[in-house]
């Protein structure tokens, strides 16, 4: 029975999204200064399946909850753009596939305070939709109400953009560290927030990797949180830990690339059975190609930069082609360890093709191996010249 309420549930979002009216676009950050007006233009497009659809369109309220969802009120608040808007059609009806064009106009008074100012233009169907799903052979009833945010700036004064992180909450598994983090916007204007997350030793000397925060609901990286509210973001990093002590600090980014607020969580991974090894990763390379252009000579020497992100000391063989040589071929990285080595490539054959192509090994005692793809080209006026030589 649960499954077929998933199944059914599953089968009504699919229809929803592949039925539904829509909008372009779905969100207008304008300006518009105190004494004038601009007008704009938005793009309704009817529902696949509908024969007919009566429309109505008006501005309302909105607000956030910390997950990203919205939900629209009557009362206008003290940032509410209501007011500001004029729809230039209230009253729509769109057929199967058909797209209109509906106009707005923005006017703000002379008395406006400065600041930012929020509203969400609603396409509501006054009634439920019949739609025809001729190839499932389906006909349901639906309504759903799609929603164009519009941000509006009053210019005349300029706010600081502010902002903190908190509640930074780490969940473990067998096979990967999650976190849920958080960011509340104190300031008094809008902000578009990313996260990203680091995992490293207590001592901070070893990074165990680095991954992105997604803010719940929001379509892109960049979370829009509204003045005095919070989001939450989540993510994990894809590897397993062996058993230890860790730190994981959680960075938002908003407005200025160096404003970041941070927040930081110990925490510990307890292992009832052995990690498996064979999964992890204990090696990494900071490139996994070399494209190299070989000069006159046929030979050139390049810099490879390998890293033990393991907490043990690793040892490392690496398997080469007869054309391209490691120094050394193999060594032992301590815990954290960054090492570079030298790779010199070598071109053996001039009259052979002008692009080579080879793999280079990395086996670590444990963990994955890593492979390193090295493209050597040499031009056909060093051809010309080594054959000429000959």
């Amino acid at each position: 029975m649960k499954r077929k309420i998933l199944l059914c549930l599953a089968l009504s979002l699919f229809l929803s999204c592949a039925y539904a009216v829509k909008v372009s676009p779905v969100r207008y950050d304008v300006s518009v200064a105190r004494g004038s007006s601009q007008e704009f233009t938005l793009k309704v497009f009817g529902s696949k399946g509908a024969k007919s659809q009566d429309l109505v369109l008006y501005p309302s309220d909105l607000s956030m909850n910390r997950g990203g969802a919205f939900s629209f009120d009557s009362v206008p608040g003290k940032n509410s753009a209501v007011q500001f808007i004029e729809m230039g059609q209230k009253d729509l009806a769109l057929f199967e596939d058909q797209a209109k064009e509906v106009k707005f106009k923005i006017s703000v008074p002379l008395n406006a305070q400065p600041g930012e100012y929020y509203a969400v233009i609603l396409v509501e169907p006054s009634k439920y939709t019949v739609v025809d799903d001729k190839s499932r052979k389906l006909k349901f009833l639906m309504m759903v109400r799609p929603a164009v945010v519009v941000i509006l700036e009053v210019p005349g004064r300029t706010y600081e953009k502010k902002g903190e992180a908190l509640d930074l909450q780490v969940l473990k598994t067998d096979s990967l560290v999650g976190i849920t983090a958080s960011f509340k916007n104190t300031s008094f204007i809008h902000l578009d927030v990313s996260g990203d997350a680091v995992v490293r030793s207590v001592d901070g000397k070893i990074n165990y990797g680095t991954f992105g925060l997604n803010a719940l609901s929001s379509p892109t990286k960049a979370a829009f949180i509204f003045p005095g509210n919070i989001r939450d973001f989540t993510g994990a990093l894809n590897r397993q830990l062996p058993a230890g002590d860790y730190i994981v600090e959680a960075s938002f980014s908003y407005g200025s690339s160096f404003k970041k607020e941070r927040v930081v969580q110990k925490f510990s991974v307890v292992r009832k059975k052995p990690l498996n090894d064979s999964k992890s990763e204990c090696l990494r390379l900071k490139s996994n190609n070399l494209d190299l252009f070989i000069p006159d000579g046929g030979r050139l020497t390049k810099t490879i930069t390998l890293t033990n992100i393991d907490y043990r000391p690793l040892s490392v063989k690496i398997n080469s082609s007869d054309w391209v040589k490691i120094i050394p071929d193999s060594l032992t990285l301590k815990p954290g360890e960054v090492r570079n080595i030298m790779a010199t490539v070598l071109v053996a054959k001039y009259d052979a093709s002008q692009k080579q192509e080879s793999l280079v090994y990395f086996k670590p005692e444990r963990g994955k191996s890593a492979e390193l793809k090295v493209f050597a080209t040499c031009s056909k006026d060093n051809l010309i010249n080594k054959t000429t030589k000959k």
